[in-house]
Parts: structure tokens; C-alpha cells; sequence
């Protein structure tokens, strides 16, 4: 019984050639129309080692040292490498292309290799999934190049030399004219190669194996089985925390903060695609404004809510920008989040459900499900919520707890708009519970002693009395009477009376 072969996996790598100048200055992230003619270099040891469009056309090439850069364009902007920022820059990326595929490894500092066998067909094809990959890639403000092959190492190379895909192909028919100091090969050996006229991989292929070991070494011989897929190459796919961090530098600090919109908004886009990949959403996010390295302001934002909606996130982010007075000036801005929830979204009723739709089962029990509700008033209110809570300070803007004391004053409690808290169940149709009054005062305000609400002829007795007894621990040692009253045929007060001192009190209202 004959076998079918193995399916060869397919590889693709992105290579980010312009990286280090793209943590930095990415033009499509900021208000400034000349960002793009400002000419920039990125600075390693002293030495030029990437440039921008507008410093390259001022003659200065990679290498140069930063006195002769200077030399030859003035206004030249020089910034230090940061190759910690590049690995984080590295790290988003790969929150984003978890869309695509949970088989992603780095390959090197400007490298990220993924295995795309099982995700083909998914995306209706692989030139519908390289324009989707590249797309979501460049509206982040980088440049990826793609390229595909058999194996990791040869997708990569593959990328770094811009040939076409490569993934149908064997290796060694792929990079058959390819030179061997584009194979990643230790720089010695390749040396030696080339002093014996060697300088391709179809040379190369042709010499004895032995030889090459005996002369060369196993870790040759075992990198070059790895290019051509005669040993396994295995990655070590990278499993990431759910974090999102990204920023924009400004090379002329910004003084209006207003104008912090634009590359804000930017920003969020990439948030929300962020959140989308990994189906999440987040009840709490910042905005992070620094000048020099130094922090200025750090505005966060919370929602009554976890959800995902970016025009939401951008409305109570421009309220908080209108709150900020101190901060003049900033060169950096960061967009981050830590803490997420499953995004779980409820599927569209057929038919919405009015008053007289909710289950009989639901009413009687008193605790409406939020199925039963419409799903958009809903959304709606927690949205207000969330704007009056940005907008607001804490101690104007609270929700109503129970407290742990039988005084109607003391009965409830101020906490967080979005603190959870377990809710009672009442029954409604049959309720056994003392009637309370939406309105209670924090302190119980005393009548004036000739206005006893027996005797009065504007009160109209309407229920009562009922006995809430004294609180001794805490000096409160009267019992209270309480009755529901009417006045002139038009508001309903909830009253109380105190026998020891024979005086009434006010202390609720029913409207």
C-alpha cells in the first residue's frame, strides 16, 4: 500500500530593512506634513547605519561617520539605535499577525518567520493572505518584505534578496545562483570558499560532502542541511502575553495638544485591530505623554464596560486631553494596554423584544436577564456611563452599594461606577419588603416642633408606623418610627417619630 509524501510546509518571512529608522519616524502616524523631507539618521557607534529618503538624496551613505554626515547636510537629525525598542517593535507585530497564524518565530533582529501551511485556504489563498498580512503591517507604519520557501532559512533569504515566492520550488533550485555571503554562512568559511573560487550555492553543491565537513566542520554542514531542509530547523514559536504597547516620536515636540488627535487616532486603529486578532476587549487603557524621556501626564481611561469600540475609546481619550493644563510640550506618545477580558459578543435577536416579550419566568423572579434587554440600549447607557466617569471626578460620579447596617442612612453605600457587586433577588409580584423611598437624606432633618404630622392638616397619614430599632454601639440609642405621609395632596414623605424626645423627623421622599 503505497503512501502519499509528506506536504511540504511553507515559510514565510518578513523583513523589516528599515527598522531601526522606523521605531522612531514613522510618517503616517503624525500630524506634520514635513516629517517626510526631514532627513534623519540612525546612529550606531558613532557611524551612520540607516537613513531616510531625504538624508540619503543629500549623498551621505551608510557607514559614514557622524562629523562628515554633518558636513554634508546641517540639519541633519541623528538618533542613537535602540535595539531593545526594535525587539518591542518586534514583539507588537506579532500580536497583530496572530490573525494569520499562531506559528510565529523571531530569525534574527529584523526577522519574523511564520508557518503558514494550515492558514492557506482560510484566507481564500496565499496572494489574498500576503496583500492582507502586508496591509495590516504598513497601516502600522512599517515596511515588511515577504518572502516564501520550503524552509525557514530560505524564506528568509528569500526576503532579504526580494525573489519571487519560492515555497513551490526546492531549496536548492530556489537559491541555486545565489552568492554564499547571502546565505547567513560564517564569515571565514565563506572567505575560504570564495579564495577557491567558490562563491555560489550551485558550486558550492557540487564539492564532496566529506571534504567540506572534514575541511570545515559540522556546524557548516548542519547549517547548510537546515537551508536546504535535510535537517529539521526547528522554531521556537513565541507565545506572548496579552499586551499592547505603541508609540510616536515626534522629532519637533508638539505644543498644542490638540493636535495629538491624529497620531492618537492612528494609534487606536492599531488598537483595535490588536483586539480583534485576539478577540478581546479592555475596560481600561492609557495614554501615556512624555517630553525628553521624562513623563508629563498619564491619562487613564476607564469604561463602566470592557468593550472594543474605537470611537468610544477615541470620544473619552479627547475629554481627558481637554483635562490636561500642565503639560506644554511632547516628543512621545504611548498607547497602552495590560488588562483584557474574552470579548464575548451577543449574537443579533431576530426580533427585538418589546415590553410585552419578556418571559413571564424572568418578571417573576424580578432579575431581568440582560438578554431580555435590547442589547444597543444597553450599550448606549454604558457608553454615557463611561463619559460621564472620564468626564467627572470619582466623588462626583458613583454607583450605590448595599452597606452592612439596618439604618436607612446607612443602608448603602458610595462605590466604583464599575465595581460589580452581587444583586438581591426580589420578587416583585410578591414582595414581603419594607417600602423605601428613592430619595433619603444622609442625615434625618428635624421638623420644626409646632408641625406634628397628626395633628397637621395638610398630612394625610397613608401607611406606618414601622419600627426600625436603635443602633447602641455607635450612640444611637433612640428607636424610630417610621410612616408615609402625604402633603397638600401632592408629595409623599417618609417620616419618622421618636417617643423619648417626642419630635419628627424628615428623612425620605417618595416624589
Amino acid at each position: 500500500m503505497s503512501t502519499s509524501p509528506a506536504r511540504k510546509k511553507i515559510w514565510m518571512s518578513l523583513y523589516f530593512p528599515a527598522l531601526a529608522l522606523e521605531v522612531f519616524h514613522r510618517p503616517g502616524l503624525s500630524a506634520e506634513t514635513t516629517d517626510d523631507s526631514k532627513a534623519i539618521a540612525i546612529v550606531c557607534q558613532q557611524r551612520i547605519e540607516q537613513l531616510s529618503t531625504a538624508a540619503i538624496e543629500t549623498g551621505i551613505t551608510p557607514g559614514t561617520m557622524i562629523s562628515h554626515a554633518y558636513a554634508l547636510c546641517e540639519t541633519l537629525v541623528c538618533i542613537e539605535k535602540d535595539i531593545q525598542k526594535e525587539q518591542q517593535a518586534l514583539q507588537q507585530i506579532v500580536q497583530w499577525l496572530y490573525e494569520f497564524t499562531p506559528n510565529i518565530a523571531f530569525h534574527g533582529p529584523q526577522h519574523l518567520i511564520l508557518e503558514i501551511s494550515g492558514s492557506v485556504k482560510l484566507f481564500s489563498g496565499l496572494e489574498t493572505m500576503k496583500l492582507r498580512i502586508k496591509h495590516t503591517i504598513t497601516q502600522l507604519g512599517y515596511t515588511p518584505i515577504l518572502g516564501l520557501g520550503q524552509t525557514p532559512l530560505a524564506a528568509r533569504v528569500c526576503a532579504e534578496q526580494r525573489y519571487p515566492d519560492s515555497h513551490l520550488r526546492h531549496p536548492k533550485a530556489a537559491l541555486d545562483n545565489t552568492l554564499l555571503h547571502h546565505l547567513h554562512m560564517l564569515e571565514k568559511s565563506v572567505t575560504q570558499l570564495e579564495k577557491m573560487g567558490v562563491t555560489k550555492l550551485s558550486q558550492l553543491l557540487k564539492l564532496p560532502r566529506e571534504g567540506l565537513q572534514k575541511r570545515f566542520g559540522k556546524p557548516f554542514m548542519r547549517h547548510l542541511d537546515r537551508l536546504l531542509g535535510l535537517e529539521a530547523d526547528p522554531q521556537r514559536f513565541v507565545e506572548p502575553p496579552a499586551v499592547f504597547y505603541s508609540d510616536v516620536f515626534f522629532l519637533d515636540s508638539v505644543d498644542n495638544l490638540q493636535s495629538l488627535i491624529f497620531p492618537i487616532k492612528r494609534l487606536a486603529n492599531a488598537f483595535g485591530a490588536f483586539l480583534t486578532a485576539r478577540q478581546l476587549q479592555t475596560q481600561v487603557f492609557e495614554i501615556t505623554l512624555k517630553y525628553r524621556g521624562k513623563e508629563k501626564s498619564n491619562l487613564v481611561i476607564k469604561l463602566a464596560r470592557a468593550d472594543n469600540d474605537i470611537p468610544l475609546f477615541l470620544k473619552l481619550i479627547a475629554l481627558k486631553l481637554d483635562q490636561v493644563k500642565t503639560v506644554k510640550e511632547v516628543d512621545q506618545l504611548i498607547f497602552s494596554a495590560s488588562s483584557f477580558q474574552a470579548s464575548t459578543p451577543t449574537p443579533p435577536a431576530l426580533f427585538s423584544l418589546g415590553p410585552l416579550m419578556i418571559p413571564q419566568a424572568a418578571t417573576g423572579q424580578g432579575n431581568l436577564h440582560a438578554s431580555t434587554y435590547d442589547a444597543e440600549h444597553i450599550k448606549k447607557a454604558n457608553d454615557l456611563l463611561s463619559l460621564l466617569q472620564n468626564q467627572l471626578t470619582l466623588e462626583n460620579c458613583f454607583g450605590v452599594g448595599l452597606g452592612d447596617d439596618h439604618r436607612p442612612e446607612k443602608s448603602w453605600q458610595k462605590i466604583k461606577p464599575s465595581a460589580h457587586h452581587e444583586r438581591q433577588k426580589i420578587n416583585l409580584l410578591n414582595s414581603t419588603y419594607p417600602i423605601r423611598p428613592n430619595f433619603i437624606l444622609e442625615q434625618p432633618m428635624r421638623l420644626h416642633k409646632d408641625l406634628n404630622p397628626l395633628q397637621h392638616p395638610d398630612f394625610e397619614w397613608l401607611e406606618g408606623p414601622e419600627r426600625i430599632n436603635a443602633a447602641w454601639w455607635d450612640g444611637d440609642g433612640q428607636n424610630r418610627d417610621y410612616y408615609i405621609y402625604r402633603y397638600a395632596r401632592k408629595t409623599l414623605y417618609w417620616l419618622f417619630y421618636r417617643s423619648l424626645t417626642h419630635r419628627w423627623y424628615w428623612h425620605g421622599i417618595f416624589s
